[in-house]
């Protein structure tokens, strides 16, 4: 039995949108980057580089990193569009959502569909990294993104009571 090939969602055009457009801003051709992929260690070649431009080939995880290394860009810039305000857009298993919002989930500052009970700091908790939980509520310079009643302590005291906290709330 010949099994249908796996249709590309929203998500998976706005990545191949988004590769072609990046491309042709550094002025690189599809074999110029196909030269690249292959010098990173990931060759794609620039016939598939064209039917994942085209949307006749998806583009795997891998590929997705390496084309974002090769790019000079952030996976994410590859997955979302190119603006971050109120207009919309589809995410794949979420549908429409702002641009906007979008960019805040990629960038781990908030969570995409809402969770009952959960605030800013649970979703720090679960989805960043140790010793980038607390970042994204200050910003550069230490002028507060977001209230922030803890101001009093410095960058690496909120993160290192966030840790705590988290480490608490695990063993009950």
């Amino acid at each position: 039995m010949a099994t249908r090939p796996v249709e590309i969602g929203p998500t998976g055009r706005q990545t191949a949108t988004n590769i072609e457009r990046i491309r042709t801003l550094l002025g690189l051709s599809q074999r110029q980057l196909a030269e690249r992929l292959t010098n990173l260690g990931r060759p794609i070649p620039s016939t598939a580089l064209s039917k994942i431009e085209r949307g006749d080939r998806r583009c795997d995880v891998d590929d997705l990193v390496a084309l974002a290394a090769a790019l000079g860009v952030s996976p994410a810039t590859l997955l979302l569009p190119p603006v971050a305000d109120d207009t919309t857009t589809t995410v794949t298993g979420a549908g429409e959502v702002t641009t906007g919002h979008a960019w805040d989930w990629a960038d781990g500052i908030q969570p995409l569909l809402p969770r009952e009970n959960d605030g800013v700091l649970d979703h720090a908790v679960r989805t960043r990294p140790e010793g980038r939980r607390g970042d994204h509520l200050v910003a550069k310079g230490g002028a507060s993104l977001a209230p922030n009643p803890l101001g009093h302590l410095t960058m690496t005291e909120l993160i290192h009571l966030l840790d705590d906290l988290k480490e608490a709330l695990l063993d009950g």
